[in-house]
């Protein structure tokens, strides 16, 4: 059934959810987004920001309403009434998302942020993850925990620190094959090639399913190619890769590390093949990296599959917005760059802040490039302090 807009008036200042970095323009646009990512949601409905957003749409019944969700508890009832202010979902939608809410709710808080974290995790927004990682942590130490927290710091290259919290984890559980490789993907990305080469032995020892041998699954493989990789042997490293993806071809790990093995041999053609098979938005943007790195001849190639990743993606995904930006920027389209890069500032990564201020200074826009420098300097020192203080 068609539903019309409460306010009517359009409003040219949206409101940007932190977590998702979703932008919404209206009532029902709030909503529709705190139900399909309540998980990411429910902490923000007492926000102050959203409460004079609200606001400020002049919608005065529906302002009052949610000037009260502060005061709901818990946090699943306050995100039921947020999403009953006004009839726009169902009863049956409604009874459905307060089921899964109760199972929720039902379990221990560390689960819930982790459950949260991994999903930021999934969504590829590793940086989100770790702080609700960390609150998780407070609770006490957890192996899968302490692991994914690894994971999504690798994510990032912060790489000593995740060879750190990773070796925690295996301490902690070093009969986990999963944790192991984890630890040695980590260390070979550290630079620590002689200690993952130990490491790497003693996961040989580990059991599998299916009674493969341990040194014959793709995953092993994979780690072989990548310390191969890491130490500039990249012929040695396109035959583990072949072979892990020979033997798990839907994995997109190993079809992308083959296609940055070609590229590194200067094989563009093979990259490319590679890389030919899916229409994913991730291999759209692995696409564009070989494109880009193929010739600045193949740069309009590498921008119209990245904006081709950004469509199937989501468009507020930052980090595909400040590729696009510099890929526009080398392609000296200076105005496109700034267009691009004004999608990934709200979130305030220092990657896009850098990015911008390159822009600004090809533009001439000297206070604006300083700026830029100066954004990017306090994103980083503030990750710093966060670093330090976990």
């Amino acid at each position: 059934m068609l539903q019309l807009c409460i306010s009517q008036d359009v409003t040219n200042t949206p409101y940007t959810f932190k977590a998702t970095g979703i932008r919404v323009y209206s009532i029902e646009e709030a909503l529709y987004h705190a139900y399909h990512y309540w998980r990411e949601s429910i902490d923000e409905l007492i926000s102050d920001n959203l409460i004079t957003w609200v606001s400020s749409l002049e919608i005065t019944q529906i302002a009052a309403k949610v000037r009260t969700l502060p005061a709901i508890l818990p946090a699943s009832k306050r995100l039921l009434a947020f999403l009953n202010i006004t009839e726009y979902f169902s009863a049956p939608e409604l009874a459905a998302l307060k089921t899964d809410l109760e199972r929720w709710e039902h379990r221990v808080e560390w689960e819930k942020l982790k459950d949260r974290a991994d999903n930021l995790i999934s969504r590829g927004e590793p940086a989100k993850a770790l702080s609700l990682y960390r609150r998780a942590l407070s609770y006490g130490d957890n192996p899968a925990l302490i692991n994914n927290m690894g994971i999504a710091n690798m994510q990032l290259s912060n790489y000593a620190e995740a060879v750190k919290l990773l070796a925690k984890a295996h301490a902690a559980q070093p009969e986990s094959a999963a944790i192991t490789l984890h630890y040695v993907e980590a260390l070979i990305l550290n630079g620590n090639h002689d200690e993952a080469m130990k490491m790497l032995q003693t996961a040989s020892g580990y059991s599998y399913a299916g009674g493969q041998p341990p040194n014959e699954t793709a995953n092993y493989k994979y780690l072989q190619g990548l310390m191969a990789y890491q130490q500039n042997d990249y012929s040695s490293a396109l035959i583990h890769f072949l072979k892990a993806e020979a033997l798990d071809p839907e994995n997109p790990l190993y079809t992308h590390k083959l296609a940055e093995t070609y590229q590194q041999l200067n094989q563009y053609d093979k990259a490319l093949a590679t890389l030919s098979e899916s229409s994913t938005a991730p291999h759209h943007e692995k696409i564009a990296e070989v494109y880009a790195a193929y010739g600045h001849s193949h740069m309009p190639e590498a921008i119209r599959h990245l904006r081709q990743a950004i469509s199937q993606c989501g468009r507020n995904n930052a980090a595909l917005w400040t590729k696009l930006a510099e890929y526009y920027r080398k392609d000296y389209d200076l105005e496109r760059a700034n267009e691009a890069i004004a999608h990934a500032l709200p979130a305030k990564s220092a990657a896009a802040f850098l990015e911008n201020a390159r822009i600004k200074k090809g533009l001439g826009r000297m206070r604006e490039h300083r700026t830029g420098l100066s954004d990017a300097l306090k994103v980083l020192t503030q990750r710093y302090r966060e670093d330090s203080d976990a």
